[in-house]
């Protein structure tokens, strides 16, 4: 039992009984929202390759590899597109101090 990806989580109800009849799924109606997630999500990943291809299922295959961590090459390095995330995120800044306190620190 997977985790369900955040492209089966977004659909509403109505959306996933769609889904659920397109792939071939049985027994789905009576199903929460929750459980048809993951009898979708188990269902498609063992019919990967029969439905890879299907222009409906393709926004859940498209995010099924995508990377979560960036992997370092052989000499220890990051990524470029890595290091430009990196890059991208802002040091926080340290908290103003009010006079009061800065006198205190002082003292």
């Amino acid at each position: 039992m997977s985790a369900v990806p955040y492209w089966l989580q977004k659909q509403r109800k109505p959306e996933l009984h769609e889904l659920a009849a397109h792939v071939g799924l049985k027994n789905y109606d009576k199903l929460l929202k929750m459980d048809l997630e993951q009898a979708l999500n188990d269902h498609l990943r063992t019919n990967k390759t029969r439905l890879e291809k299907d222009p409906i299922t393709t926004g859940f295959y498209k995010r099924l590899d995508s990377p979560v961590k960036r992997e370092r090459d052989s000499g220890g390095h990051v990524s470029a597109a890595a290091t430009s995330v990196v890059a991208e995120v802002k040091k926080p800044k340290q908290r103003r101090q009010t006079l009061k306190a800065r006198e205190e620190l002082e003292a």
